[in-house]
């Protein structure tokens, strides 16, 4: 598996993504974001949020991808320290392989070696297989419930 950051190269592969079931909600929602994460990261507006697209290929061939954005802070300071991952999406035809854990594990490797110290990301309450997945690959990690989007996960880097 080869990782790099996306380019404009990618955009149909993104376009046409296959993240499984379109009937199912946060599949839908994941689909829509995934195509759309060239242009999220290309807005001129949000350059102080440091977007970032990873892809993850296999043999030439799109198998997951990756987004996170630095946080900003209610007053609009950027907050270099601070991440959020948007999306982690693997292929239909990957999924179970174990492919999620190593891209999310190598983001977070590449971010703690450029001075982040934690990173958050929501879980749509429904979506049972990615909950287990941050419960099993981050138990350490802090998992709180905000009114409006839970369960909510942020995950400290040990510098």
């Amino acid at each position: 598996m080869i990782l790099r950051h996306a380019t404009d190269d990618d955009a149909e592969a993104l376009h046409s993504f296959d993240v499984g079931d379109p009937s199912i909600p946060w599949l839908a929602e994941v689909a829509e974001i995934v195509a759309g994460l060239l242009g999220w990261r290309a807005d001129p507006a949000a350059t102080n949020e440091d977007r970032q697209v990873v892809i993850a290929e296999r043999n030439g061939e799109l198998v997951a991808v990756a987004a996170h954005v630095r946080l900003v802070g209610a007053d609009g300071r950027s907050m270099p320290a601070h991440r959020y991952l948007m999306v982690t999406a693997v292929r239909a035809d990957q999924q179970r392989t174990g492919l999620a854990q190593r891209l999310v594990e190598s983001v977070l490797v590449d971010l703690r070696s450029q001075g982040v110290a934690s990173v958050e990301w929501l879980v749509h309450p429904g979506n049972a297989a990615s909950i287990a997945f941050s419960r099993a690959v981050f138990p350490e990690a802090d998992e709180t419930n905000p009114p409006d989007d839970a369960p909510y996960v942020s995950f400290a880097l040990s510098l």
